[in-house]
């Protein structure tokens, strides 16, 4: 097991506090079984899928593609088309190095229809954390965290009934990436649909409140009750979506792309003054 320390840079209240994390990377070696990786826990996030590729930068104030309103915190990236998968990664967060050796989290927020696989759009605050502004354009290594810290309990905004032709549901701070919400109905429950707007749709002519059930790709499991129907903004539940120390109940190792960039190889950015916001192929 490959274990390396990255050191993280999060934003906190009077300027930006540099916090060293354990990252756990757990490699393959060739045709071999890959390492048994220890439970993740959400205050010590595995990084998976860690891959090397580069980043431009951009700000908003605006809703992007995921529906989420206007971005909470100033950590957020937009994906393209082929790691946006849909809207499936809607809601994640990527931990992603830059040259200097930083590493910062951010939330998955909107899709960049330009970048290719490989190519992201960091908020300019993430992008300053890890590389120089003055670049335009930086050289990366990143990867989906599992269990990444949560902001807060689980916010969900749902219209539905009277005046709406059918049930939709938009939920934030589930950290890792949901496989399912479900809609209890009388002793089940009805799977909903997930959408590239990342929106969950269902049956209409519902009567609120709703109780939810909501699925992560970690194994989490969570029962919201007592969400009201028809509002446009979102509802903060008291519901975390996993505990801050408890462990994934399904961990799984995480694979490795062939000899990807260390976060200590990435050396300088590409280019010079690059323009901010061009895709690099």
């Amino acid at each position: 097991m490959d274990r390396r320390h990255l050191r993280w840079m999060i934003p906190a209240a009077g300027g930006v506090l540099a916090v060293v994390v354990s990252i756990v990377l757990v490699v393959q070696d060739g045709g071999n079984a890959a390492c048994a990786a220890a439970p993740p826990v959400a205050r010590d996030p595995v990084v998976e899928n860690v891959r090397g590729g580069s980043a431009s930068y951009y700000s908003t104030n605006r809703n992007g593609m995921c529906n989420l309103g206007a971005p909470s915190s100033d950590g957020y990236a937009a994906i393209g088309p082929a790691e946006w998968a849909g809207g499936a990664a809607c809601g994640s967060y990527l931990a992603v190095t830059g040259p200097n050796g930083q590493t910062t989290p951010v939330q998955v927020v909107d899709q960049c229809p330009s970048c290719p696989a490989g190519k992201i759009d960091l908020s300019r605050a993430a992008f300053a954390r890890i590389g120089s502004v003055s670049a335009g354009i930086i050289q990366i290594t990143y990867g989906t965290l599992r269990d990444p810290a949560l902001p807060g309990p689980l916010k969900v905004r749902a219209k539905g009934g009277s005046g709406y032709s059918s049930l939709s549901v938009v939920l934030d701070n589930h950290g890792n990436r949901l496989s399912t919400v479900e809609l209890q109905a009388g002793a089940g429950w009805t799977a909903l649909k997930h959408n590239a707007d990342n929106t969950w749709t269902g049956p209409s002519g519902l009567t609120g409140p709703i109780t939810l059930r909501v699925t992560d790709t970690a194994g989490h499991q969570v029962t919201v009750p007592g969400v009201a129907l028809g509002s446009s903004a979102f509802q903060q539940t008291g519901t975390l979506m996993y505990s801050p120390t408890a462990a994934s109940p399904s961990p799984s190792p995480s694979p490795s792309p062939s000899a990807p960039p260390s976060p200590s190889a990435v050396a300088s950015p590409v280019g010079a003054a690059a323009s901010a916001g061009a895709p690099v192929c």
